[in-house]
């Protein structure tokens, strides 16, 4: 990037804008359709015009309470995700001198909503014939909605008894093992060479959107959606024990901050932290009271060792944004 005595020359905002979602087009070319081209599009209608070196705190505050009027937290919090992502890229690469600080949206709760074994049967009992084989193999695979529609039979390998979702919303390829019920999902669709695993009328299904709906009313389920079958996945994996970080693997998310919303759904989870507190119980001494009735240890083992608190310097602080050298 030109520089003229440590002056960066100004860029202009859609040029930014344009390189960032070229980039993740190459790395995601279906997640970008999906969903990233349409928050693109939202923020150079905003903020069409302007160059990278007019971006301040107030401009985005501004920006920020005027979303909220109209959109929810989580959606706000979102595009200045994204519009954060664009300034970071230009300044890595030479076109802006400092980024901005932003303002902060608290990000909605994230959703667990999930399928009770009497709930699961219902649903299935009242949905039609293909959406049935879609509800039984999303809550035994956790795959996404555009996962299951984009199935395709080379991707389906029975005698191993797995599939393989590919282009997922993370960009990368992932292999689930298939239940008993799952398998027999597949069985009894018919397998084939190649061609859309889930079909309707010989077509590929492209949305289900009408024919859940009135399954889910028909039996009363009340604030229930499709992606919440992949939640019941996720849920009852971590209720029959199975680690947060093996769950984050099956379900296809790249941190643990998405799938800590189920931690709380772990069988015992407390009970098992406190006895393992309580199984350390004897290294430690028993707080008593002294004269003046402040809080004192007891020493039990070796009173010539006196008790010690040691304070930490927190962490997690982030660092402020650096500036480029001249």
């Amino acid at each position: 990037m030109e520089q003229h005595f440590g002056v960066i020359a100004d860029t202009p905002f859609c040029e930014a804008l344009l390189r960032y979602g070229e980039e993740k087009q190459r790395a995601n070319p279906d997640g970008y359709t999906a969903s990233v081209r349409y928050n693109l599009q939202r923020l150079l209608d905003q903020f069409e015009g302007l160059n990278l070196s007019e971006f301040n705190l107030m401009m985005l505050q501004d920006f920020a309470n005027e979303r909220l009027k109209t959109v929810k937290e989580g959606t706000a919090h979102r595009e200045l995700a994204i519009l954060r992502a664009i300034l970071n890229k230009a300044h890595r690469e030479g076109r802006l001198f400092v980024v901005p600080p932003f303002p902060k949206v608290k990000p909605s709760k994230g959703r667990c909503r999930w399928l009770t074994g009497d709930e699961e049967a219902k649903l299935l009992e009242a949905a039609t014939p293909h959406l049935r084989a879609l509800i039984a193999f999303a809550v035994d695979t956790g795959g996404r909605r555009s996962e299951l529609f984009k199935l395709d039979w080379r991707n389906v390998d029975l005698a191993r008894g797995a599939v393989t979702f590919t282009k997922t919303k993370n960009g990368e390829d992932r292999s689930v093992r298939l239940t008993n019920r799952a398998k027999q999902v597949l069985m009894d669709l018919g397998p084939k060479k190649s061609g859309p695993v889930f079909t309707y009328r010989n077509k590929p299904i492209k949305d289900v959107k009408t024919a859940f709906e009135k399954a889910r009313n028909t039996v009363g389920l009340e604030d229930f959606r499709f992606h919440d079958l992949r939640h019941t996945f996720a849920s009852r994996l971590v209720q029959k024990g199975i680690s947060i970080y093996e769950v984050m693997h099956l379900t296809g998310h790249k941190s643990l901050v998405m799938v800590q919303r189920y931690a709380h759904l772990a069988p015992d989870y407390q009970n098992r932290a406190i006895e393992a507190l309580n199984e350390l119980r004897h290294n430690f001494g028993t707080v008593g009271q002294n004269e003046c009735g402040e809080g004192m240890v007891q020493k039990e083992q070796n009173p010539s060792v006196s008790a010690r608190v040691l304070m930490v310097e927190p962490d997690g602080i982030e660092p402020t944004t650096s500036t480029m050298p001249l």
